[in-house]
């Protein structure tokens, strides 16, 4: 998702830039190029149960003469009825939600980046943000904009695995209207933002793609998650595990951006000389993980009843059909998604990750839904 940004410097294998960025394709006027998370080197363009009111999911049946409820009667290897109304009635629900606007909403985004792949090269390269001449146009422009086709197919992967997990894990908490203000106001909000948040660091070059905003939709799925823990196995407020889960997963990124700083030297380009920063970084990533270390103990002790319930309600949950899969599901797709976004070399061909704008979309995605979902709350209290 990324290629060089910056400077005269050209990166080498053991030398990046600050910046990072994801390039595929052509260059824009020989300027480096970043494809919204590859930065490229100059020149190269890169329920319960239906028989009675109990609220165990394995209720099969009536209570017995011990007073008791009647569960697993069906014999090894065999679901309860019961089981399976949860699970049609799980399946069902997603299904029925997912209705005509659900689908087009969802499909609106890969049919964009579709279309202006197809536009002839010359036009996209005319909407890619410039640093050096930057303008609203090409701002909301260039985040949709792929000028080569294997950057293209990386970004659609993303989006089609991050898109459906957050919507899914919202539809199943009851939050279905939520996900479609976060995602229409992450879609139409962060393309500018990230544009203009890439000329925080000085440099030449331009910057395409789509994986910045693909990462601010990584940052909805901590607060998807704490909602559906929330709803379904009722372990802990959302806006106490959802920043559980953000700073957790700061704290895995900043320790694997840490490891590819430390691995490869990087430059800025000042005043036409570049100027090394590799050690600079690393001390101030160390400070940063130390410091992350420290909140996420500190929150923990603060909200460690909701952590010990968490754990207890995992360990009696696990035959819930439905919810318990798609938590595991969207928890090891959490954990995986920034070792593949933040890899231990960001050297990708002839381009560079852009690390920056990954990190930068990710937290922007969560502040914002978390300041939504906070918002609700308010008004509804």
């Amino acid at each position: 998702m990324g290629g060089t940004d910056g400077g005269t410097a050209t990166p080498t294998r053991n030398q990046t830039t600050a910046a990072g960025g994801a390039v595929d394709g052509g260059s824009a006027g020989g300027q480096p190029t970043e494809l919204g998370g590859f930065a490229q080197r100059p020149g190269v363009v890169l329920g319960g149960s239906s028989h009675c009111s109990c609220s165990r999911i394995s209720c099969a049946g009536p209570p017995n003469a011990g007073g008791r409820h009647r569960t697993g009667m069906n014999g090894p290897g065999e679901q309860s009825a019961a089981d399976r109304t949860v699970t049609a009635r799980t399946v069902s629900r997603l299904f029925d939600r997912a209705t005509v606007v659900d689908v087009a909403l969802l499909l609106a985004v890969p049919a964009v980046l579709l279309a202006v792949a197809s536009l002839p090269l010359p036009v996209r390269r005319a909407l890619v943000f410039e640093y050096a001449a930057p303008s609203v146009g090409t701002a909301i422009a260039s985040p949709f904009v792929h000028l080569d086709g294997s950057h293209l197919q990386r970004n659609l992967l993303a989006y089609g695995v991050l898109a459906p997990t957050g919507y899914a894990l919202s539809v199943a908490s009851g939050h279905r209207q939520r996900f479609r203000v976060v995602f229409v106001s992450l879609v139409l909000v962060c393309p500018p933002a990230l544009s203009y948040l890439n000329l925080a660091i000085v440099r030449e070059g331009v910057s395409v793609g789509f994986s910045g905003v693909a990462m601010a939709l990584f940052g909805y799925l901590p607060l998807a998650i704490a909602a559906h823990l929330d709803r379904r196995f009722d372990v802990a407020p959302t806006h106490a595990t959802a920043p559980l889960l953000f700073f957790l997963g700061l704290q895995l990124i900043t320790v694997l951006t840490l490891g590819a700083v430390a691995t490869n030297r990087v430059s800025v380009p000042v005043r036409g000389v570049t100027v090394p920063v590799t050690s600079v970084l690393v001390a101030s990533l160390i400070g940063l993980v130390a410091a992350l270390t420290l909140v996420l103990v500190l929150y923990t002790l603060a909200v460690r009843d909701h952590v010990t319930a968490l754990t207890t309600a995992l360990r009696t949950t696990t035959t819930r059909p439905g919810h318990f899969e798609l938590f595991v599901l969207a928890t090891g797709l959490f954990l995986a998604v920034p070792f593949v976004t933040f890899p231990i070399d960001p050297i990708v061909g002839d381009g560079v990750l852009n690390l920056y704008v990954h990190l930068v979309g990710y937290a922007l995605g969560f502040i914002g839904s978390f300041t939504l979902v906070s918002i609700e709350e308010r008004l509804s209290a």
